[in-house]
């Protein structure tokens, strides 16, 4: 489970933001929705969703991207030498930007242990640093700290590094890795829970192939289908008013045709007299291949747990669709393990204290000196758990709105005056 990310110098971050995942003590104007809400741990409380809004190229993707960078270093530090350099984006309105490096962290839970890992990177793509703080008893303490080429190990709480032949360690690739590649428990569960339980959907992201609008080839989804579960998926469709009666997936060579959905033909007299085969990449609605798209992996997630990410979740869904995926989310019989989402979205119609607490709700705005800041509607004081969040958002008290000029309109009325 995520309880914390930070990141700064990077995109439009130049100081260092962070987004928690950690419950404040608010308590909602309904028990249900807290209920719906908050995973339990011990005697701290988590969140299953987060929503962050904010006006056009106020930093909301940039969030996601920077997680979704983290991620890949992770995951795939040890196989690229490029990665780190061809990711790296230092905040560039700085003198000092490209001289400082950028910063990540992510606090996690895994076994109901708490482990804070995070990195610096320059803009060569080199660690600069890095460290590794976990449990020891009923405090932290540091596992490792790597500054440059320097490693220093905890042999007493993180033995599986003492004997790592450091020699081979590459200076664009992460310790945390280099551990895992060799099997080490602790390195290896983290790399894991941060390579395999995070999945990222985010449009243009760097390296991304997509096949068709929404990627649906070689899809989770497909896989569903080519288990076995053809039911499962057309009761899924049918669940968002989407209604189907077969689903058949031709030749991979043809890509054109990658899933054929099918609806039912009927007789004038209402009677069905066969089945309609429908390209679900050229027959079907942007919005059906979004949420076609979201089955497989969202099946996947709620069994396994882990963290969803997706940049502008209200594309091309209508608004009642978005919320029973957020709904999906909040149901502990759906989402048995506790999966969370983190998602932006313009939609104000989430922005209901009947659908989510107020830490549920982030805030990107731009700084006058154009870097963005990242604040909780928690964090604004005199706001009530039961106020109209999205009136009170669009009213402008709470920031994050973008400023509007009339610029045009006043060249317009001059033309019309000159005339």
């Amino acid at each position: 489970m995520i309880i914390q990310f930070s990141v700064g110098n990077y995109g439009s971050f130049d100081e260092i933001q962070k987004l928690n995942f950690r419950a404040t003590t608010l308590e909602s104007c309904s028990p249900e929705v807290d209920q719906r809400n908050l995973i339990s741990v011990g005697d701290q409380n988590y969140l299953k969703l987060i929503g962050i809004y904010g006006a056009n190229a106020s930093g909301k993707s940039n969030l996601m991207r920077s997680l979704s960078f983290f991620r890949e270093l992770v995951a795939h530090s040890m196989a690229s030498e490029e990665l780190s350099q061809s990711g790296v984006n230092p905040f560039r309105q700085s003198d000092e930007g490209f001289m400082q490096p950028s910063y990540f962290q992510i606090v996690l839970l895994l076994e109901e242990k708490k482990y804070r890992y995070g990195f610096t990177l320059t803009g060569e793509g080199k660690i600069e640093s890095e460290w590794l703080f976990g449990p020891a008893g009923k405090n932290e303490t540091y596992y490792f700290k790597r500054s440059a080429a320097e490693v220093q190990i905890n042999r007493e709480w993180f033995t599986e590094a003492a004997e790592l032949p450091l020699e081979n360690l590459r200076d664009n690739a992460l310790f945390l890795s280099f551990g895992s590649s060799y099997n080490g428990p602790v390195a290896r569960a983290i790399r894991g829970y941060l390579a395999n339980k995070i999945t990222v959907d985010i449009k243009h992201r760097r390296g991304s192939r997509r096949s068709g609008v929404f990627g649906i080839i070689n899809h989770p989804t497909n896989r569903l289908v080519e288990a076995g579960e053809t039911e499962l998926v057309l009761t899924w469709l049918k669940e968002v008013g989407l209604v189907y009666h077969g689903i058949e997936l031709p030749e991979k060579e043809r890509p054109g045709n990658a899933v054929i959905l099918f609806k039912h033909i009927y007789d004038k007299e209402g009677r069905v007299t066969g089945l309609a085969g429908m390209d679900l990449s050229q027959d079907e609605s942007d919005g059906t291949q979004k949420f076609y798209n979201y089955i497989g992996r969202l099946y996947r997630k709620f069994k396994d747990g882990g963290l969803y990410i997706v940049d502008e979740i209200d594309s091309n869904f209508h608004p009642a669709l978005l919320q029973k995926i957020i709904r999906l989310f909040q149901n502990p019989e759906i989402n048995t393990a506790n999966a969370q989402l983190l998602f932006t979205s313009h939609d104000t119609n989430l922005m209901d204290p009947a659908i989510m607490r107020r830490d549920q709700f982030y805030f990107t705005e731009k700084t006058m000196y154009d870097a963005t800041r990242l604040y909780s509607l928690a964090d604004l004081k005199g706001i009530r758990n039961n106020a109209d969040f999205a009136r009170q958002y669009l009213a402008g008290l709470y920031g994050a709105l973008p400023i509007l000029g009339d610029y045009l309109e006043q060249r317009t009325e001059d033309a019309q005056d000159d005339a």
